[in-house]
Parts: C-alpha cells; sequence; structure tokens
C-alpha cells in the first residue's frame, strides 16, 4: 500500500506541475515531503501571513557568499539553497537541489543528479552550469565566501565538472569525512552574477544598495521589499518544487515578515501584544513568559541548548593593533589570567534566570558525541586571577593601576551590539572584574553591523563579545579555526600559522577531515578541544537553553532537533484560524 500510495503520489504532483502551465520550464524532479508523518503534524492550508522577529539589525548583506553573521543568513537561508540540506530531526544529510548523489567506494569522487525543471526566481532553469559557477565564486579568493575554508582538503581544492545539464561530479584529493555537510553551499545563478564575476565585481554584487525583488533564489521564498533594520518582507515562490504528500506544492504561507527591534525588550513586548506568530524566548524574559502562558493562546515549546556559542575575544592580529596591547593579547599567560574573570555563574543568574549552560568547548553541548567533557576549565577566581597576572609580569601598583613589564598601564576597549542583554551584562560584569584586577576596559555598545565590519574587514578593534551559530558538523567551523580562515577573528586569513598552537589546531583539523572512522574523528576533535582550552583565544561564557513561544493558530511550527529552529520548518507551517 506504500509503494502504490507513492506511485500516486509523485504522479499527482507531475500532473500538478505539468498542468500549472506556469512556466516552459517542465518540473521533472519534485521533492515530495512527507509533512504528515515527518516533519509536521497536519497537511496545511494556503493562505496567510506570518510575522517574526529578526533581532537587533537586519542583513548585512543579500550576497550568500558575502553573508557572515545571523543577521544575514537567517533571511539568505530561505531564499537560496545547496544541493543537499540536514534532515530537521535526524541531522541526516539529505539531497536537495541534488535529486540523489553516488559517492564512489574509495570515498573520492561524489557525483550529483540535479532534480530536472527546477526554476530560478526569474523563470530560468536550474542546471549543472550554476554548481560550476557557483563552486568557481567559492574557491575565488578575490570573494571571501564564508565557504571557502569548509570546502579546502588539505589545503586544496576539490576538481568539480560538468558532466551533462544535470549531473556534475566532485573529484576529492583523498577521501573527507565532513564533505556531505560543507558541500551544501548555496548555489547562485550564472545567468545574472557571471559577468560581475568575470569582471572581479562578484563581491560587489548584491548589497544593501541592490533593489531586493533582483534577489534571484532558488528557495521556496523571495526577497519582497526591506526597510534595513525596519523591516524585510518574504513572498511564496509560487513555482517552487517542493510538494506535501497530497501533492501541493509548497509553501502554504503566502508572506513571512521580519520585523527588526534594536532593543530585546521591545520585540518581547511586541510578541505580548500580538505582533509576531513565535518567538525564541530571551532567558532573561523566560519568567514573563511562563506568567502569561496559562492565560494566553501560546504554547512554550522546549528545544534544548542553545547550538551556538557566546564569547569575548581579543585581537592578536599583528598587522592591527599596535603595542603594547599585542603583547597583551598574544601572551598565553595573560589570557588564561583573564579567562579567571569571567563569572559565568553571575552570567547565567543575571542574563538567564539560570535557565542555561556554562560553555567551556568550541563545540556546543548539543552535539554530545564530539563534545570533550574533561578538557581544561578556567573557574571564576579573582585571586587566582590576579596571581597568574603577577606572575606573568603584569604587577599591580598602590596606586590600584596594573602595569606591564615596561610600566605600561593596562587598559583596552570593549565592544558589543545593544539590543542583547545578554552581552550587555557579560560586558559589565568583565569591566568590573578588569577594574577588581587594576585593569581599565573602556566597555561601548555600538552597531552590530559596524562591529561585523571591524572583525571582517577593518580589523580596527582591541576586544569584542560576540557569538556563533554553530553547526551540526564540527568542519562547519572550518572557517573560524583553521588560520587562514576568514572568520579566524583574533587574527583572519593566515597564509602561515602564526603560531605553533594555531598550526597544531590546523594539523589536528585535517587529520579529523581524513578520519573516515567516527570513532578517530572524535579522538582528533578531542585534541583540538585540548588546544582551544589551553590557549584560550575565545573567553567562552554561557549558552542559553531554548525554548520556542508558539502562537496556537500556527500549525507544524515545531522546533527542529539539531538546532532547535522553527525557521527549518517555515515550507510547511501553516494558518489555522
Amino acid at each position: 500500500m506504500k509503494r502504490q500510495r507513492l506511485l500516486f503520489v509523485l504522479a499527482l504532483v507531475a500532473a500538478l506541475a505539468f498542468s500549472a502551465n506556469v512556466s516552459a520550464v517542465e518540473l521533472l524532479d519534485p521533492f515530495v515531503v512527507d509533512v504528515e508523518n515527518t516533519y509536521g503534524d497536519s497537511i496545511g492550508r494556503y493562505g496567510g501571513t506570518m510575522t517574526v522577529s529578526g533581532g537587533a539589525s537586519g542583513p548585512k548583506t543579500l550576497n550568500p557568499h558575502r553573508a557572515a553573521e545571523t543577521s544575514s543568513t537567517d533571511v539568505l537561508n530561505q531564499v537560496f539553497e545547496g544541493l543537499v540540506t540536514l534532515d530537521r530531526n535526524t541531522g541526516e544529510v539529505l539531497p536537495q537541489l541534488a535529486r540523489a548523489y553516488e559517492i564512489s567506494e574509495d570515498g573520492t569522487e561524489v557525483t550529483f543528479y540535479l532534480r530536472r525543471g527546477v526554476q530560478w526566481h526569474d523563470g530560468v532553469e536550474f542546471t549543472a552550469d550554476d554548481v560550476i559557477f557557483t563552486f568557481d565564486v567559492a574557491y575565488d579568493p578575490n570573494v571571501g565566501s564564508n565557504s571557502y575554508s569548509g570546502l579546502l582538503i588539505d589545503g586544496q581544492p576539490m576538481k568539480y565538472e560538468k558532466i551533462d545539464k544535470y549531473t556534475v561530479k566532485f573529484t576529492l584529493p583523498r577521501p573527507h569525512a565532513p564533505i556531505m555537510y560543507s558541500i551544501g553551499t548555496d548555489i547562485v545563478p550564472v545567468h545574472i552574477l557571471g559577468e560581475a564575476h568575470k569582471e572581479g565585481r562578484y563581491a560587489e554584487m548584491w548589497g544593501l544598495d541592490t533593489d531586493p525583488t533582483e534577489i534571484v533564489g532558488t528557495g521556496a521564498w523571495k526577497i519582497s521589499s526591506y526597510r534595513v533594520d525596519q523591516e524585510l518582507i518574504l513572498v511564496r515562490n509560487d513555482n517552487y518544487y517542493q510538494f506535501d504528500n497530497a501533492g501541493n506544492r509548497l509553501p502554504y504561507l503566502n508572506r513571512i515578515i521580519f520585523r527588526y527591534y534594536a532593543n530585546q525588550d521591545t520585540s518581547v513586548l511586541a510578541f505580548f501584544s500580538g505582533e509576531f506568530d513565535y518567538m525564541g524566548i530571551p532567558a532573561s524574559h523566560y519568567p514573563e513568559f511562563v506568567d502569561r502562558e496559562p492565560m494566553s493562546r501560546w504554547t512554550i515549546l522546549e528545544a534544548g541548548p542553545n547550538p551556538g556559542t557566546s564569547f569575548i575575544v581579543l585581537n592578536q592580529n599583528p598587522y592591527h593593533v599596535p603595542e603594547p596591547k599585542l603583547s597583551w593579547f598574544t601572551d598565553v599567560k595573560f589570557r588564561q589570567a583573564l579567562a579567571h574573570a569571567i563569572d559565568k555563574e553571575t552570567i547565567l543568574d543575571m542574563a538567564m534566570n539560570g535557565r542555561g549552560y556554562i560553555q567551556d568547548s568550541p563545540i556546543n553541548m548539543r552535539n554530545e558525541f564530539f563534545l570533550k567533557k574533561d578538557i581544561k576549565t578556567y573557574p571564576y577566581d579573582l585571586d587566582v586571577a590576579h596571581q597568574k597576572l603577577e606572575e606573568a609580569g603584569y604587577t599591580l601598583g598602590k596606586d590600584g593601576i596594573r602595569r606591564d613589564k615596561d610600566g605600561n598601564p593596562i587598559e583596552f576597549e570593549l565592544l558589543t551590539n545593544p539590543g542583547v542583554p545578554i552581552r550587555q551584562i557579560v560586558g559589565e560584569l568583565f569591566q568590573e572584574d578588569m577594574e577588581a584586577l587594576g585593569i581599565k576596559v573602556s566597555f561601548n555598545l555600538i552597531d552590530f553591523n559596524v562591529i561585523v565590519g571591524k572583525l571582517m574587514d577593518s580589523f580596527d578593534w582591541d576586544a569584542i563579545i560576540i557569538g556563533l551559530t554553530g553547526t551540526f558538523d564540527p568542519n562547519g567551523g572550518s572557517n573560524v579555526w583553521l588560520s587562514s580562515g576568514g572568520l579566524h577573528m583574533w587574527h583572519p586569513m593566515q597564509e602561515e600559522p602564526h603560531t605553533e598552537w594555531e598550526a597544531k589546531i590546523d594539523e589536528v583539523w585535517y587529520a579529523a577531515q581524513r578520519a573516515m572512522d567516527p570513532e578517530v574523528r572524535r579522538q582528533y576533535y578531542y585534541e583540538y578541544q585540548d588546544i582551544v582550552a589551553e590557549y584560550v583565544p575565545l573567553f567562552f561564557t554561557v549558552n542559553a537553553e531554548t525554548n520556542v513561544a508558539v502562537r496556537d493558530h500556527l500549525r507544524n511550527a515545531y522546533p527542529d532537533t539539531i538546532g532547535g529552529s522553527v525557521a527549518s520548518a517555515w515550507n510547511w507551517i501553516w494558518i489555522d484560524r
């Protein structure tokens, strides 16, 4: 019966695609989603608008290969797609723009068979030429794609070739365990961006000055309008290639609206007043949601630990940090001492009402397989911090000012963005504890996009409080942890590792990529975590417990199990009124 039902569904979908007659492109390989039994709980109805909180600021770019922050990727992940995606419940790699893939027995070749008849938003057919172009872009160092590091194998790119209009083959220098987690980079259209890339202008394309309706992807959603840092509207892609298991073309909703409020308190009030259909609950406001839920028309759903990490980072870039700051920041003894001045328990209590977790490792606690639980830690203890500073030659004078060996008073600036209470609490506590140690820290709040510009472009900063979203497979952090990575924040894009410990991380990282046995990979990632714990390039803070408040009229709006995201369900969410 299941086989007969599947054949019926496929036939129905093909018939619908053919009879719609909305384009000269015929969809031959639809993606049928078993909404009823796998991803949601019911077949949906069409129509309606869903409004969500976009956070403190909107996208910094509309170019998926230039996007480096969640304010951009949260939007662009709905507009662009990769060859493969992850099952939102299991993390299993699934075909997306590819209808199938094959991996050779020796693990060095991956062949993708593309879905035939998928359309770009402007009606042009998606083909192998777009895939080839995308990887040309991703591997172009002048573009600075955030996919670049994750797509290198022993520092070398894969070879890729067009077999025919709907087939692409990748040849790897060697077997590479995490390749299927990184090969799903966003595919971009050669017919729109090809000439710009040839002329060396790709990195300039699709900035915020671009008419958002000109941004063309293959995803379920198209950008309709964007008022910078205020509101962004997505509209349904009427020619999308996904169908539910009753033959209805997805998505069900007509529109999704992102609204941006610089202040988190304002966003919470907006949810309580009915403006948002669902919202990730800030830990600092969790008691308010619990108190209101019994009298509300929304429900709190638990979604496990936040999949990301939050931290303070010191700038160790020798080309942009002047002395004597550079000597302080690159001194591991200095960093180890300061690590003892991160009051994680108080941060957890003040910022999250205790509903969260102490973060010590660069690997998120949601990823239990690779997380090493017995790494070196730095318990909060100002006496220990003082002792270690003294032993390292940073002495506290009778005037209460701490100086280095050359008599320079130790002082620096700490930055973060407004609108995220936890970061402000981290900054204020750190500033107070530094003052207790005789170190002057100027703590300032500046626009998030300005911070991203400092991290990615000007490199003009001392210390920053920020976070990373995290990835299902550790190799997704290549851009951060490899010394050549564009998000190797403390000293990005090194031609050669600047320190022995960074070189060791590179070595271990590449060895983990080569290890096809998961147990062997785990041991390499254990070693990497030990190195990070010893040399503390980042001062990790705390990790929130993810909870989402979802209005009762939303159906199928469940957080996924790999990251706690509701956004991964947008294609089959519907409104029941």
